[in-house]
C-alpha cells in the first residue's frame, strides 16, 4: 500500500495565519485593559530606549505626585481643561491622557508636543532635586527615572499614540 503524503492546502494556512492574527490581538487587547474603555487601540506604538535608569526613591507616591504637579499646572486654570490625565495600574506605572475637546490631541505632532511641555513639571519634582543631568534629559527620561513604564495620548475618539519606556 503506497502511502500519500498530505500536504496543507493554501485555505488551510491562511486559516492557521488568520487564527494566529486574531489570537494575537486579543492577548494585545487583553493585557491592556484599558484599550476601548479610556482610549482606542493605539494608532502609533512606540518604544523608547531612556538615558537614565529608574531612581531607587521613585514609588508610588512619588509617581501620583508628579500627576497631581501636571494635573496642578495645565488643568486647575480658570479656561477649561483641555485633558484629563491620571495613572493606572497596581504601582502607577502607566500615565494615560485623554482629550476633553473636540479635535484636541488628534495627531501623533500634537501628543508629542504636549507631552514636552509637560517635562518643566515634572522637574521641579522632589525626585528630581540631586539630578545634575535633568536640563538634558526629555520628558520620556523624566518618566522613566520616576518609574513609570507606558504612556498613552488619546483624542477620546478615534486616535491614541503609546509610548512604552525601556
Amino acid at each position: 500500500m503506497e502511502k500519500t503524503r498530505e500536504y496543507p492546502t493554501l485555505m488551510n494556512i491562511i486559516l492557521i495565519l488568520l487564527l494566529a492574527i486574531c489570537l494575537n490581538l486579543q492577548t494585545v487587547n487583553a493585557a491592556d485593559r484599558a484599550v476601548s474603555y479610556y482610549y482606542p487601540a493605539p494608532n502609533n506604538i512606540e518604544t523608547y530606549k531612556a538615558r537614565m535608569r529608574v531612581n531607587v526613591n521613585s514609588n508610588r507616591s512619588s509617581r501620583e505626585n508628579i500627576i497631581n504637579m501636571i494635573t496642578d499646572k495645565f488643568i486647575n486654570k480658570p479656561n477649561p481643561a483641555r485633558f484629563v490625565i491620571f495613572a493606572k495600574g497596581p504601582q502607577a506605572k502607566r500615565i494615560i491622557i485623554v482629550s476633553i475637546v473636540e479635535g484636541y490631541l488628534d495627531s501623533i505632532y500634537r501628543a508629542r508636543a504636549l507631552l514636552e511641555t509637560m517635562a518643566p513639571v515634572v522637574r521641579r519634582s522632589p525626585l528630581f532635586k540631586e539630578l545634575k543631568q535633568e536640563k538634558i534629559l526629555n520628558f520620556y527620561d523624566l518618566l522613566k527615572i520616576s518609574g513609570f513604564k507606558r504612556i498613552t495620548v488619546s483624542d477620546g475618539k478615534k486616535f491614541s499614540y503609546q509610548v512604552s519606556l525601556r
